[in-house]
This record gives C-alpha cells, sequence and structure tokens, in this order.
C-alpha cells in the first residue's frame, strides 16, 4: 500500500511540475500575490500565478494559528483570501531582504507581525529592531 501512494505522489509531483506555477521565495509570492489581488490576468501562466498565491494563502491562513507560540500567527476567522494577500505584500514591501526566504515562511511571518495570537510575544512590524521570540522550553 505504501508503494502505491509513494508512487501516486511521484506522478503528482511530475505532473504537476509540468505545467504549474511554484510559489517557492517571496518574489515569486509577490509576483503571484499581485496579480490575484490586481485580478488582472493577461493570459492563462498568470491566472495559474494568481492561483497559486491564493493557494499559498490559503495553507498560511489554515496552518499559521497551529503552529508553535514562537511563529504562529491567528488571522480573523472572517477574514478574506484578498486580505491576506494584501497583507503579504505589504510585508515584502516594508521588507524587502525577505524576499528571497521561502513565500509561505514569509506569509505566515507576515501574517504574525499582523495578527499576533493573544498571549504571545510578537511585537508590531512597526517597531524597530527584531522581534523577541518566545524561550525554548529546557528538555526535561
Amino acid at each position: 500500500m505504501r508503494v502505491y501512494i509513494i508512487v501516486a505522489g511521484l506522478v503528482v509531483s511530475v505532473i504537476g511540475g509540468a505545467s504549474a506555477t511554484v510559489v517557492d521565495k517571496g518574489t515569486d509570492a509577490q509576483r503571484s500575490c499581485e496579480l490575484f489581488v490586481q485580478n488582472s490576468f493577461r493570459n492563462q501562466d498568470d491566472a495559474r500565478s494568481a492561483g497559486a498565491c491564493e493557494g499559498m494563502i490559503e495553507t498560511a491562513v489554515l496552518f499559521s494559528p497551529n503552529l508553535p507560540a514562537d511563529i504562529r500567527a491567528c488571522p480573523p476567522a472572517q477574514g478574506s483570501i484578498l486580505q491576506s494577500a494584501k497583507v503579504l505584500l505589504r510585508y515584502l514591501d516594508n521588507n524587502p531582504d525577505r524576499a528571497k526566504e521561502p513565500g509561505i515562511t514569509v506569509a505566515i511571518e507576515a501574517f504574525r507581525d499582523t495578527w499576533p495570537c493573544q498571549g504571545d510575544d510578537a511585537e508590531s512590524s512597526t517597531k524597530a529592531g527584531p522581534k523577541k521570540r518566545a524561550p525554548k522550553k529546557p528538555k526535561q
């Protein structure tokens, strides 16, 4: 059974890699999310890029509240994917040095800056200096 799952995963990755748009880095996310926010698709590739942004944002919104306290974010329950994409774009505009990092990582960090979870130590991105992180618990 495990062999079938592995083979199916490889087939999907090969087929998906042939025609899909990938959001690997912050620069990819920025380009794709600008298309998504502007809703300006000139061709099928632009539409695919916007869809890649939408998928990445949905994934980040879904998983970010369940991450460890030092990196999690709590986007509003009634928020939209469009609003979240705008948050990511604003974050990348304010932090261009982060553009070479993985897009999903940058998205979660943007959400953390904008929507920190209650009780977490996240600081607003408008404050100077690096963010404080919760200390790691010693292993017992």
